[in-house]
């Protein structure tokens, strides 16, 4: 009976102490939540501009919010840029207050640098673009009329235009990479009855990836059309 009563003693004085902490608790832990509002909102933002702009280096990101909209107090439902086109936007956030769900908009401004490619010859419509055609600088990321394209998309690129000398190169200047140039030779790969066989073949038209083109088969002279899955090789079906 006594050891009964002192189980009892000491849970008493648990729940006691439980009591006693958990309403100092819960506030802190809803307070680091909503707190969070205003990272995640930035990793948010960023996260979608380098998404745009690969290059883009951020510093920082600012918010600015009407004055009676406190971030620290409210649960966020939803949130949407409305548009990605220059260091200043704004976002659009659907949030739960006081039981109310409720929309908003939010200004902000992003401070940050991006590198842009620049030709450094002019480069001719449907060539490939190689390293030695293009150079880098580097600038304050403020407003872009167009998206420029990264180093990597460059690489594996070729010119959908003329793009002249000394002039920003933007990814809507770019197609898909020339994988296989007209009157250069190929390799052509077939099967038929289970067997792979391979010859040898000119191409009598550019290709990209996936294009169905032209090739001579330079054993037999026929004319026949492959799929462009490589760099100079086609298969035929």
């Amino acid at each position: 009976m006594f050891q009964i009563m002192r189980i009892f003693t000491s849970l008493s004085k648990v729940i006691l102490f439980l009591c006693f902490l958990i309403p100092c608790i819960i506030p802190l832990y809803l307070n680091a939540q909503n707190q969070d509002n205003v990272t995640m909102l930035k990793n948010y933002i960023a996260t979608e501009y380098r998404r745009m702009y690969p290059e883009l280096t951020i510093q920082s990101i600012s918010l600015i919010t009407r004055n009676s909209l406190d971030l620290y107090a409210i649960t966020i439902i939803a949130k949407n840029l409305n548009a990605i086109k220059s260091a200043n936007g704004h976002l659009t956030l659907n949030y739960r207050q006081n039981g109310k769900i409720l929309q908003d908009s939010i200004r902000y401004s992003i401070s940050g640098h991006i590198r842009l490619y620049v030709a450094t010859e002019s480069i001719r419509a449907g060539s490939n673009i190689g390293i030695n055609s293009f150079t880098d600088k580097v600038q304050d990321f403020s407003s872009l009329a167009l998206i420029p394209a990264s180093k990597t998309e460059i690489l594996h690129s070729s010119a959908k235009v003329y793009i002249p000398t000394n002039t920003i190169i933007y990814r809507n200047k770019l197609a898909k990479r020339i994988l296989i140039a007209k009157d250069s030779n190929v390799k052509i790969m077939f099967r038929a009855d289970g067997i792979e066989a391979t010859a040898s073949g000119k191409a009598l038209e550019n290709g990209v990836q996936g294009d169905i083109i032209k090739i001579e088969n330079l054993e037999s002279k026929r004319i026949i059309s492959g799929e462009v899955i490589n760099e100079n090789v086609v298969r035929i079906h």
